[in-house]
């Protein structure tokens, strides 16, 4: 890969992960109101690259709202060389939906007479960090309360397995005339995966969307930001997950769909059969798996982008816990990081699954 698509990389993932995302140096929560339709503005300052590379990302929110003729002058490539940055983005203007929030942040520097909060400092430590894909879930790093008033007009995204994703903030980056107004009917402009659904509905009651260290969130193709719905089940344990493994593909149980089947070790499951089982469109992959151990056996939904190159094929995205038997007959995980190898023959297979679950 060369320097200059790294870069590339490095801002897209930037992109994603901003609006209050790793917790800053010197940090303390701060809350702020009168934020339905409030614009924004970022400036990202990359330096270094993967496995070593940071983005610094700094906001106007509660400092001032982003003024036209200030951020119009800004020139990424002279601003890097005067912070001595590898690289500078400016992600803006977007637009806040909800009434409040209260956020994690830090301190505040000028930029050219306007003043910016440090929102976050983001490591991108893997290649795959730099990848962004719409309809792709990303776990992020932050703790935030988002809070719409009764009687407010929220915009969803609904995946097919029921998962909800509420918009969080609009981008005016690749439609400059988006706006309030367009987006009751933005659903039949975006290009949504199959079975996924766009949908505007007015909530009766306040509306309140937190994140305890982390959160799972995604973009559309106009870089419209959503944040999952739904955190692990209040009352158990968190433990950790680290698995590896290996399958073949065993079968294909209909047109356009594969079973794999192979074994599984890792925390904390322990040695497991595993079986995996996804329909692949357009660059999309959904499906199924169950993972079944000496203590029970657990089973969740994948929800995945693939790749192929040569006569390879590499699967990334999420999956969700969504049960088990056993020791994990109330075990719940959202947005565990998935992956997956073959070659096209589906004979050389290995996966991995990171991340929390409760039970």
């Amino acid at each position: 890969m060369t320097r200059s698509r790294l870069l590339r990389g490095v801002v897209a993932a930037a992109l994603v992960a901003t609006a209050a995302t790793a917790t800053p140096a010197a940090a303390k929560t701060r809350s702020a109101t009168g934020l339905h339709d409030a614009r924004y503005c970022e400036i990202l300052e990359l330096r270094g690259l993967p496995p070593t590379a940071t983005a610094t990302v700094w906001n106007t929110i509660g400092q001032n709202r982003c003024p036209a003729p200030w951020w119009d002058a800004f020139q990424a490539g002279p601003l890097a060389q005067e912070l001595g940055a590898t690289a500078v983005v400016l992600n803006g203007p977007r637009h806040f939906l909800m009434d409040s929030a209260a956020a994690i942040t830090g301190g505040v520097r000028d930029f050219h007479g306007q003043r910016l909060r440090k929102v976050a400092t983001i490591p991108l430590k893997h290649p795959s960090d730099i990848v962004r894909v719409a309809y792709t879930e990303r776990t992020i790093d932050r703790t935030n309360t988002w809070s719409w008033k009764g009687g407010r007009r929220i915009f969803e995204l609904v995946a097919p397995n029921g998962v909800t994703y509420v918009m969080q903030s609009y981008s005016q980056i690749v439609d400059k005339g988006l706006t309030l107004a367009a987006l009751p009917a933005l659903g039949s402009r975006l290009k949504l995966p199959t079975g996924w659904r766009y949908r505007s509905r007015v909530v009766r009651r306040p509306l309140v969307l937190r994140a305890a260290g982390s959160a799972t969130i995604l973009q559309d193709e106009l870089q419209n930001t959503y944040q999952r719905v739904g955190n692990l089940p209040a009352g158990t344990t968190t433990h950790t997950v680290h698995v590896t493994g290996a399958a073949k593909t065993v079968g294909s149980p209909q047109p356009g769909t594969l079973e794999d089947r192979g074994t599984a070790t890792g925390t904390p499951f322990g040695a497991a059969s595993a079986t995996l089982v996804v329909s692949l469109a357009g660059g999309h992959a959904t499906g199924t798996f169950l993972i079944a151990g000496a203590r029970g056996s657990v089973r969740g939904t994948l929800n995945l982008t693939y790749v192929i190159s040569g006569n390879e094929i590499t699967f990334d995205g999420s999956a969700d816990i969504t049960g088990g038997t056993g020791a994990y007959r109330h075990i719940r995980g959202q947005g565990l990081k998935a992956h997956d190898h073959n070659t096209l023959d589906g004979q050389s297979g290995t996966f991995s699954l990171d991340g929390e679950v409760a039970y």
